[in-house]
């Protein structure tokens, strides 16, 4: 892993190689503490490139205003993208593993119980 230079984040930007990268802030602390978990998730996943940009790099296009900030990019588009400070396995799962799984509802819901008297009627 590697901190990049405003050279280097165009030529990332621009592979067609799956590439994960981490926008951080010096002086934040949520920046500090998603440092370990990143750097563990590198030594994890050799397929994907890892790359951390420090955010005086970031240009302002980007639309990257707040920190840490988390991409997948493939194909020269973002996969996904999102932000915070979480444990190990949930950056895995949120970089890798997909955002959520099955729509879940609570089973008394008033929406839920409505739709029931409905039918039932």
């Amino acid at each position: 892993m590697k901190d990049l230079k405003k050279y280097e984040l165009k030529n990332i930007l621009d592979s067609d190689e799956p590439v994960a990268i981490f926008y951080y802030m010096e002086s934040c602390p949520h920046c500090k503490v998603m440092h370990k978990p990143w750097s563990d998730l590198e030594k994890e996943e050799p397929s994907v490139k890892f790359c951390k940009i420090e955010s005086s790099e970031v240009p302002s296009e980007m639309g990257i205003t707040s920190f840490p900030h988390f991409q997948k990019r493939s194909k020269k588009k973002v996969e996904k993208e999102f932000g915070g400070e979480m444990s190990k396995e949930d950056l895995k799962k949120n970089l890798f593993g997909g955002f959520g799984g099955k729509r879940t509802r609570r089973l008394r819901s008033r929406r839920l119980t409505r739709r029931r008297r409905k039918v039932r009627k």
